[in-house]
């Protein structure tokens, strides 16, 4: 492995709704460049880069440490972490003046394929 990379998602509370961020695209909100090394660094840098891009404080988002996937990448593989948003509602301000955009699952299109074929997994992860 030789980077981290962040996917973004709003679990609605009320209805189980489920939203990813999409910029562009791509859903990786943030990623993170190994040294060189074997060992990855904890996600929580990825999570204050995501917040800085975004505007926001950070306790907006939280490391979701039950979910990890290895993605196939150009250049190699991405070890692919979550960052859910703890705010009620999501932030659709702070995400549009990043230029993106919140989507559900049956809205993505255009994404490379690993991508949504983790995309999956998450889903599957968030809904339990």
């Amino acid at each position: 492995m030789n980077s981290m990379a962040l996917i973004l998602y709003h679990k609605q509370s009320t209805s189980g709704m489920v939203r990813f961020a999409r910029f562009g695209d791509t859903v990786l909100a943030a990623r993170l460049e190994s040294i060189g090394t074997d060992v990855l660094p904890h996600p929580g840098p990825l999570l204050s880069r995501a917040a800085d891009r975004l505007g926001l404080p950070a306790g907006a988002v939280r490391v979701d440490g039950e979910f990890r996937a290895d993605m196939l990448a150009p250049g190699g593989t991405l070890d692919v972490r979550l960052g859910e948003f703890t705010t009620i509602d999501p932030p659709f301000d702070a995400v549009t003046a990043a230029e993106g955009r919140f989507v559900t699952l049956t809205e993505i299109r255009g994404i490379p394929d690993t991508e949504r074929d983790v995309l999956r997994l998450v889903y599957e992860h968030v809904l339990g």
